[in-house]
């Protein structure tokens, strides 16, 4: 499978304003590096990127770095604004097609309305499972099957179909998902009113009886 490929530019200057500069002309500033590749501060255009992004995940790309050249990599980092989810800066690991990679993968579930229709309400603990696998071998996302679960029960890690090439890497019996019972709010009902009580009265004239005129008198 040919891998999309991602444009990619030196960085000469590594200031702040830099890095505003090349946001604000469309671009991102990111690194790429590697086990044979020391730190290299690179940018990208924001428009090209998030095409390829939108299309591909976090799987494999072929950087094409002018004056550089061309390396296979996979995106390890990616800062984003908190509000607007505007991407600010990512980090590239250079990675070499025949020796495994340790990396973070999403899961995704599937026959989440079968439990609901159920009563049950599934809790997703873990988003991500960590493994290990060649390059070309790293699956954008891993589904898990739910649609079996009742209520009570639990999913591990070790539950997780693994693809082709990919193994885990991580503790087996970490829960992923849980479904418990749905819980009905009890029905709305009248509480009768209680008398206030008085909380100081150190003269026997009840709370408030110095507001009133000639309750001193």
């Amino acid at each position: 499978m040919k891998q999309p490929v991602i444009e990619g530019k030196l960085r000469t200057k590594l200031s702040k304003g830099e890095r505003n500069r090349i946001r604000r002309e469309g671009g991102i500033p990111a690194v790429i590096y590697g086990r044979t590749m020391p730190s290299t501060p690179i940018y990208l255009e924001a428009p090209a990127f998030q095409i390829i992004a939108a299309q591909h995940g976090y799987g494999l790309v072929e950087m094409n770095i002018e004056g550089l050249g061309r390396y296979p990599a996979m995106i390890h980092h990616m800062e984003r604004e908190p509000l607007y989810k505007r991407i600010l800066h990512i980090d590239f690991h250079a990675v070499s097609l025949d020796e495994p990679v340790d990396v973070e993968v999403p899961i995704f579930l599937n026959g989440l309305e079968t439990v609901e229709k159920s009563g049950g309400v599934i809790q997703q603990q873990l988003r991500e499972v960590m493994i290990r696998a060649l390059p070309t071998d790293v699956p954008e996302h891993i589904l898990m099957d739910i649609s079996h679960m009742e209520t009570g029960d639990s999913l591990r890690a070790g539950d997780l179909i693994m693809p082709q090439g990919c193994t885990l890497i991580m503790d087996p019996r970490e829960i992923v998902v849980s479904a418990i019972l749905a819980r009905n709010d009890p029905p709305d009902t009248e509480i009768e009113p209680k008398e206030p009580e008085l909380v100081h009265d150190t003269e026997g004239q009840g709370v408030g009886a110095h507001s009133i005129p000639g309750a001193h008198e």
